[in-house]
């Protein structure tokens, strides 16, 4: 995939990915997605289609894939990220970091997802903009 992205979805169910695309695309945001088990797929996503933002669904063991978020996101630092779990008080009490994000919590109201996702495209972009005229 060589087409940039607003949003890159890596989360734990195809039909949760699609619905959230259908979401994103009402906002007019350009959006693929991927499970978050296939590493390697997530990683090409990201580093390919350059989105502003990731959303990344944690699943227990919360330290397992939080692992895999702070690498995503060492990695990827130029990307926002939204996060989402089933159960944040149990992320939170095993990966006391996240404290510093919001955390959707299963089921989360999807307007307010896409919401916040949005908001996240649209500061980074501004920011973007800021940093080239600055640089020019």
């Amino acid at each position: 995939m060589d087409t940039r992205i607003d949003v890159a979805l890596i989360l734990w169910n195809p039909d949760v990915i699609h619905l959230m695309s259908m979401v994103l695309s009402h906002r007019h945001l350009s959006s693929s997605g991927v499970e978050p088990a296939d590493r390697e797929k997530v990683e090409n996503l990201i580093e390919s289609a350059k989105p502003s933002v990731v959303v990344f669904d944690l699943d227990p063991p919360y330290q397992r894939s939080a692992a895999v978020l702070s690498d995503l996101m060492g990695r990827f630092s130029g990307c926002s990220f939204v996060m989402t779990c089933a159960d944040p008080a149990l992320a939170l009490k095993f990966v006391p970091w996240l404290a510093g994000y919001r955390l959707f919590q299963k089921p989360y109201p999807i307007e307010d997802l896409g919401d916040a996702i949005d908001t996240k495209v649209h500061h980074t972009a501004e920011s973007f903009a800021i940093a080239s005229a600055a640089s020019v």
